[in-house]
């Protein structure tokens, strides 16, 4: 008896929570129905009327969304699998901005009836115009008065037909750590195809530090990118091919110490020195610069590698650096014990070495253990 009263209680459990999340599902639905019809009269007292032809060929070449994709009411706009702020209404077959429902949505509809303007569907009207329409008004209107909704048509929404947009939306990137994760592949990937945003790119160069982080990212993330996204192993590959690359263009000379396009090609391949074989199979992908530079990186690392070096080791706690073959030599400098030295010469008893400082000079080689 007890048994059948406790099942008794867990089935009524039951129905009420199921009772309730249909309740809630519905009012849900008639919020989102509600919102839609105020969001598509403000549309139609400001111009702005899709076509659901339009609507399914927009959405397929910048967002990579087919119709078939997209469920009834509002459907969450996910950039590489990233979560964004932005929505797709099926229905009102436009994109709104924010995942939630309005609050007051009564008080809403009685200002748009008014013909109030309203700042919050202003700004929704002006990205549905310039990703439906290639509205220049609103296109202008956006550059110069809203860089951060510029940055997301031009980053987010794959959108470049308009210099003016673009330009703005380069003036919010600065610094890497203050990049949302969903903005971090669609700096290089197109959300319809995967392929490399090369002339996107090609406006950054002039921010290195933001390649330079951008390219590890994707070195790092290798696998997982993989694994979370349809972007193939190789055309990542060709795209961490072509930021390297990117780095060397319109520079008629390279120095290798002091250029930072280098010093981000040194130690990506030493962090993943898999990348050089890589690269080669792959004739570099075409990038001449990038096949130039590794090169000169082989032909130096293949110079260190031949390098000799030891460590000093005295009793006394130094060894005395002399400017020549003997004890009465004059003492150029006292290399500590522990000190790496490089080995410029070890033929006889006084070795020619170099300090860390780049001081040349020679100690006995008592005074030093060769290190393999």
């Amino acid at each position: 008896m007890l048994n059948r009263n406790i099942n008794c209680i867990v089935l009524s459990a039951v129905l009420i929570v199921t009772a309730f999340s249909c309740h809630s599902q519905e009012k849900e639905n008639k919020m989102d129905k509600k919102e839609t019809e105020i969001i598509e009269s403000y549309f139609s007292k400001n111009n702005f009327k899709n076509t659901q032809e339009n609507f399914n060929k927009v959405n397929a070449e910048l967002l990579g969304i087919q119709p078939e994709t997209l469920q009834n009411g509002y459907n969450d706009l996910l950039i590489f699998n990233e979560p964004t702020n932005y929505q797709i209404s099926k229905e009102g077959k436009y994109i709104k901005i924010g995942n939630d429902i309005l609050p007051d949505l009564d008080s809403i509809r009685e200002k748009v009836n008014d013909n109030s303007k309203y700042p919050y569907f202003e700004e929704v009207t002006a990205l549905n115009k310039i990703i439906y329409q290639d509205d220049l008004t609103s296109i202008l209107l956006v550059a110069f008065n809203n860089v951060d909704l510029a940055a997301d048509i031009v980053i987010l929404f794959d959108y470049e037909k308009n210099e003016n947009l673009l330009q703005s939306a380069l003036r919010t990137i600065g610094n890497w750590e203050d990049i949302e994760e969903s903005y971090k592949l669609a700096f290089v990937f197109y959300n319809h195809s995967y392929k490399i945003r090369e002339k996107l790119l090609r406006k950054l160069q002039p921010k290195d530090y933001f390649l330079y982080a951008l390219t590890f990212y994707l070195a790092d993330n290798q696998q997982k990118i993989i694994a979370s996204t349809s972007i193939s192993r190789k055309n990542l590959e060709r795209a961490i091919a072509f930021l390297l690359q990117l780095g060397f263009e319109n520079k008629e000379e390279v120095d290798i110490q002091t250029d930072m396009s280098y010093e981000l090609l040194h130690n990506i391949y030493v962090s993943y020195p898999e990348l050089t074989e890589i690269f080669k199979k792959n004739s570099y992908f075409g990038y001449d610069d990038l096949e130039k530079y590794t090169q000169e990186y082989e032909v130096l690392q293949d110079d260190i590698r031949k390098k000799e070096y030891g460590e000093i080791q005295d009793p006394d706690g130094y060894a005395n650096l002399r400017e020549e073959k003997n004890t009465s030599s004059q003492i150029l400098q006292q290399v500590k014990s522990g000190e790496k030295v490089e080995i410029l010469d070890n033929s006889g008893d006084w070795l020619l070495i170099q300090t860390g400082e780049g001081k040349k000079g020679y100690v006995h080689k008592n005074k030093i253990k060769m290190k393999p």
